[in-house]
């Protein structure tokens, strides 16, 4: 299938008409200079981030064997974060459909792995297929594209160093692998034994450091850490554990909460045990034999949101012995039985003083709170004392990733204990 770019015609009706301008058209009408021109999709990509000046967005369909390396289709920049491209197409393709989607493509790439930066939802999840069908004229394809998948040839972290592994999962039977984002601080010196660090692990480590990997924004974990630092802290090791995409809804739900009914369409199978067990008996071992950690309870967290927030509050009371505090931002107890919580929490917290710290955050525009209360009263009921626990409500705040890179801060200090 023949395809060209609409830049020569254009280009040659402003050598020969005048007021005919050399400009790709916004516009849905057909263009009325230089006679009759084909039928043409106009696509439009909005992107998240800024492209790095080493990249381009490219498109690759059924029009082009689906390789994002064929000669041509770059997208063009329009304005702001507004990229776009426009196609040619045959008379006779009138009433069929394209199929497309969108990657980045960086200077150097190989060609073996040509959608190794693809465009993603704003979950994080693969794309489906866009599609537009072929009309006479010209149409016009607007994109929002989510973020792109992994890519580390530009980064936005700021402070500290960041390096990046891939683990297996053992403990699951498809023997999956986990890529880790393993965050040094500042002064971080692999060979000097004698300075060791704390580690907190964290969940969805795609969005804590880089706005380039963020799927839904970026935490700015290094730079909060780093501006402690900057007031006297000694640093910490941050552990960012990628989520699996499709995998992280069963991942991230234990099967001892039980689905409330009107969740079943979800279709959530609960393997969240099995990615405890990752975190403890094949993750920490590997961090703590190949950087200098303090690997005691006290200097052990853990942490996450959402999601993120139900499969670390699981973890820390499921391995009391293991992890020192926890971080629960947002959490989504709602898609379960409340008795399956409490039957869960009655089990585990049975001695006050062995438990990890907690602190427990909501915003009030995310939704009900009502289990901050339900937690804070079943702690208070236990025994637990005010020191082990904090809540805490942010005003104004959403369901995102801006709203808890702005209480990070808060609730990391409060934690550690440190009130710089």
């Amino acid at each position: 299938m023949k395809i060209k770019k609409l830049w020569s015609a254009l280009l040659f009706c402003g050598l020969l008409l005048s007021g005919c301008k050399g400009e790709p058209s916004s516009s849905l009408e057909n263009p009325t200079c230089c006679g009759e021109l084909p039928p043409q999709v106009e696509l439009r990509a909005i992107s998240p981030v800024d492209i790095p000046s080493n990249a381009k967005i490219k498109v690759a369909g059924n029009f082009n064997d689906w390789n994002p390396f064929a000669e041509g289709y770059v997208l063009a920049h329009l304005k702001d974060n507004i990229y776009f491209i426009v196609l040619d197409f045959d008379y006779s393709l009138i009433g069929s459909k394209i199929t497309y989607k969108f990657a980045l493509i960086y200077e150097g790439q190989s060609p073996t792995d040509p959608w190794a930066y693809e465009e993603v939802t704003s979950e994080g999840y693969p794309v489906q297929n866009r599609t537009a069908t072929i009309e006479e004229g010209r149409i016009r394809m607007d994109a929002r594209i989510g973020g792109f998948k992994d890519s580390m040839s530009v980064s936005t972290v700021s402070r500290g160093k960041l390096e990046k592994v891939t683990l297996t999962m053992p403990q699951f039977s498809d023997n999956r692998k986990r890529t880790i984002r393993i965050w040094l601080p500042d002064g971080y010196d692999q060979n000097d034994k004698t300075k060791k660090y704390p580690v907190f692990y964290m969940h969805d480590g795609q969005n804590l450091f880089d706005k380039y990997t963020a799927y839904a924004g970026e935490w700015q974990v290094d730079e909060s850490i780093g501006a402690m630092m900057d007031q006297g802290y000694a640093g910490t090791i941050v552990v960012g554990i990628d989520n699996g995409g499709g995998e992280r809804l069963n991942e991230y739900s234990p099967s001892a909460f039980a689905i409330k009914s009107e969740n079943n369409e979800y279709n959530i199978v609960g393997e969240g045990e099995k990615h405890a067990a990752f975190v403890v008996e094949t993750l920490k071992p590997y961090i703590d034999q190949n950087f200098n950690t303090l690997s005691d309870k006290a200097n052990t967290g853990i942490g996450g949101s959402s999601m993120g927030g139900i499969i670390s509050f699981f973890t820390s009371l499921s391995y009391q012995d293991v992890f020192g505090y926890a971080l629960i931002f947002s959490s989504s107890f709602w898609l379960y039985e409340e008795a399956s919580i409490n039957s869960f929490f009655d089990a585990k917290v049975t001695s006050p003083m062995t438990l990890p710290k907690l602190y427990l955050y909501h915003g009030d525009s995310e939704g009900s709170s009502t289990y901050l209360t339900t937690l804070r009263d079943a702690l208070n009921a236990k025994g637990v004392p005010s020191t082990t626990y904090t809540t805490y409500v942010g005003v104004g705040r959403a369901h995102d990733e801006p709203s808890w890179a702005k209480e990070f801060p808060r609730g990391y200090k409060w934690l550690v204990g440190f009130n710089g």
